[in-house]
């Protein structure tokens, strides 16, 4: 096992290491999203709030600490104006923002493993025409071919699975920020009208 490890590296050399490093820092981003992004247990009850189910008050003193919390709170201790609604748009654009941790280090190397795999291909073609000429070109050009595509194998074996989970959760932030937005406009429409 060691042996096929240590191959495989000798034939994506000297692109092997960085892909590899791309490999780690994708999956400590995605572990990242999954674990510090913060789910808002809050919101199906600031729904309930926002059908007039529920009261603020109630939901205030549940979930002291929730960031969609503290916003009704601001809601509630602030007089209807003008500028509440931006207040608050600003806000929840923020919390939302704070939600796609570690989204951008998985566009990225999702961009660049590729352009590393293709490049090491390059590379590898590089050494395979160096070969033309000698007696054993034949052979040589088969192994070089061979190593070429590893780099590129390697490339796009990390940015698949980086590319559908970075699909899966920027659906998942899209329909929780339109859950967010619908939930306060509501909420914001019934301070207006109390």
């Amino acid at each position: 096992m060691n042996e096929t490890i240590s191959q495989f590296f000798a034939a994506c050399h000297p692109f092997g290491y960085p892909l590899l490093a791309c490999s780690v820092i994708m999956l400590s981003a995605i572990l990242y999203h999954l674990l510090f992004t913060r789910r808002h247990k809050s919101l199906h009850r600031l729904e309930l709030v926002s059908a007039g189910i529920s009261t603020a008050t109630a939901v205030q003193d549940a979930l002291k600490h929730d960031e969609l919390v503290s916003v009704l709170a601001f809601i509630q201790n602030s007089p209807a104006s003008p500028t509440l609604e931006q207040q608050v748009e600003a806000r929840l654009r923020c919390i939302i923002d704070r939600q796609r941790a570690g989204l951008a280090t998985i566009s990225i190397i999702t961009t660049i493993a590729p352009m590393l795999g293709i490049l090491g291909t390059a590379w590898g073609l590089v050494d395979i025409f160096g070969v033309f000429g000698s007696p054993d070109a034949q052979d040589g050009i088969a192994l070089g071919i061979s190593k070429a595509l590893y780099t590129t194998i390697f490339g796009l074996a990390i940015a698949v699975p980086g590319t559908i989970a970075l699909s899966c959760f920027e659906r998942v932030l899209e329909r929780r920020a339109a859950r967010i937005n619908q939930c306060f406009t509501d909420i914001l429409a019934n301070h207006r009208n109390a």
